[in-house]
């Protein structure tokens, strides 16, 4: 048995098939990266799990895995998608764990989350996280999959299931697009994403917004997609930053990573709501510990505090650190968060009246 698991985590995690069924594994060991943590941790809403324990299919770049055939341009797609050509997890966790306690406690409790950071489409990033707004992983994941559906193209039928493509900008903009979109129960974001779609075919479309990726000034994109589009805030821009623009440095935060700090590093006046100078305190504090890639190390805390991977917490393990138990969540946060689904969809809020601006509600 024991010959058994080291040879299951030895094996390389399986991605894509052809159409003989066939499965291609990934250049990298399963230390390198965990598919069930890394694709369903809230940084993409695009994959599911198949039957077949560690199988995934989804939508990337417009295009299905698995895919109808194979070729080597697939698995260069998604060698950068999960940046497996960049630094190792093993070298960047024991960087992170020689510069915090902390950290280095988490990787003993769950020696399993091996989270890579994903590089997604900046366009589908932008508006998914445009979703995001008070709401948790599985009702984006809803929201996202009926706005490939609806105003998507249809790519391929797979084993019964329909794919569908990220929607053109121009289908975002027509008269109906924003009662349709509440149709399909967006409530106030209907309005969000017609009004940022149009804005940005305005401002040159997904060319101009892919040509913020790399930066030099991570400053200006945040405070450019913050004034340009309607329902981003601070936190879903620098989400874009982190996710698809290549600013590695950038630690988003929300009501969960602000219990992270408070509850694990004991970070002084922060509130049960997240007020302006709370964010600013702790997307300066996690920088100071984790530079040059302090999102992707924030993107392992996250994932390694839901309630979803609790279960993935090696028993054998005394925490090191204070408090006892890594998880800061409460059902009640569970829940906000997207790890407890409701029987119904939540009850859509209206969104802020004249002279509140469009503030951003947690996710």
């Amino acid at each position: 048995l024991r010959k058994l698991k080291k040879a299951a985590a030895d094996a390389a995690p399986k991605v894509f098939a052809s159409s003989s069924n066939a499965w291609h594994s990934l250049s990298c060991p399963a230390s390198e990266l965990n598919l069930g943590v890394t694709l369903a941790c809230g940084q993409s809403f695009r994959w599911r799990q198949l039957e077949q324990e560690g199988y995934w299919a989804g939508v990337h770049a417009d295009k299905v895995y698995p895919p109808s055939s194979s070729a080597a341009s697939d698995q260069q797609v998604l060698e950068d998608y999960l940046r497996l050509n960049g630094p190792t997890l093993e070298s960047l966790y024991a960087g992170w764990s020689a510069s915090d306690p902390v950290f280095r406690s988490v990787c003993s409790q769950f020696p399993d989350v091996r989270v890579r950071l994903l590089r997604q489409q900046p366009l589908e990033n932008l508006f998914s996280f445009i979703c995001s707004s008070n709401n948790n992983i599985a009702r984006i994941s809803q929201l996202v999959e009926k706005l490939c559906k609806y105003f998507g193209q249809q790519i391929c039928i797979v084993d019964g299931r329909e794919y569908y493509g990220f929607p053109q900008l121009s289908a975002l903009c027509s008269p109906e697009a924003e009662p349709r979109l509440r149709e399909l129960g967006f409530g106030y974001r209907a309005k969000f994403v017609v009004e940022s779609a149009r804005r940005l075919l305005d401002l040159g479309g997904a060319d101009w917004l892919h040509s913020l990726r790399g930066s030099a000034q991570p400053d200006e994109i945040r405070r450019c997609l913050t004034k340009e589009f309607t329902g981003v805030g601070r936190k879903v821009a620098d989400c874009v930053c982190l996710m698809s623009l290549d600013q590695l440095h950038l630690v988003p935060v929300d009501v969960h990573v602000m219990r992270i700090a408070r509850s694990l590093y004991g970070l002084p006046a922060c509130t049960k709501s997240l007020t302006e100078s709370a964010y600013q305190s702790i997307s300066d504090f996690f920088p100071s510990l984790w530079q040059p890639h302090a999102g992707w190390a924030h993107t392992v805390l996250f994932a390694a505090d839901l309630a979803r991977f609790q279960h993935l917490k090696s028993p054998a393990i005394v925490d090191e650190v204070k408090p006892a138990s890594l998880s800061t969540e409460t059902p009640a946060d569970a829940a906000a968060d997207g790890e407890v689904e409701s029987k119904k969809l939540e009850a859509e809020r209206p969104p802020a009246k004249s002279g509140q601006g469009t503030r951003k509600r947690k996710r």
